[in-house]
């Protein structure tokens, strides 16, 4: 999405991150992957829990579809890194309104489960 940024600001949208980190480390994080958006910290993953975000079980890192993801991931160059937080939690993406109704929402089957930006573009561009 951050190569899509200015595409989602012409569309009418404004991309908002959810981390678990405390603002020190969600503000590293932003800094190393150079995200231009803007991070609100849930250590307590209230926001997580709020949205209807599962958590993966013990055996989701034994999957062979995460295992090729991840293999997928390291053949582009994209090392993974040392977890932190609760590396169970799973994350997602969702399309909020002005008045805060959800238009749009993907919770993630694993950890590399996201919709393309191109897509979440597309259903953007198709309630506005």
């Amino acid at each position: 999405m951050r190569d899509k940024a200015g595409d989602f600001e012409k569309a009418g949208g404004r991309i908002m991150l959810v981390g678990m980190g405390p603002p020190k480390e969600s503000e590293a994080f932003l800094e190393k992957f150079e995200f231009p958006f803007p991070m609100i910290c849930d250590p307590d993953r209230k926001l997580y829990g709020a949205f209807g975000l599962k958590r993966m079980g013990t055996l989701g890192f034994l999957s062979p579809s995460l295992a090729l993801k991840s293999l997928s991931a390291l053949a582009g160059g994209n090392m993974v890194g040392i977890p932190e937080g609760d590396v169970k939690q799973l994350g997602g993406v969702f399309i909020i309104d002005t008045t805060g109704h959800v238009r749009f929402r993907h919770l993630s089957a694993d950890p590399s489960d996201f919709p393309s930006a191109e897509d979440v573009l597309a259903v953007l561009k198709s309630i506005l």
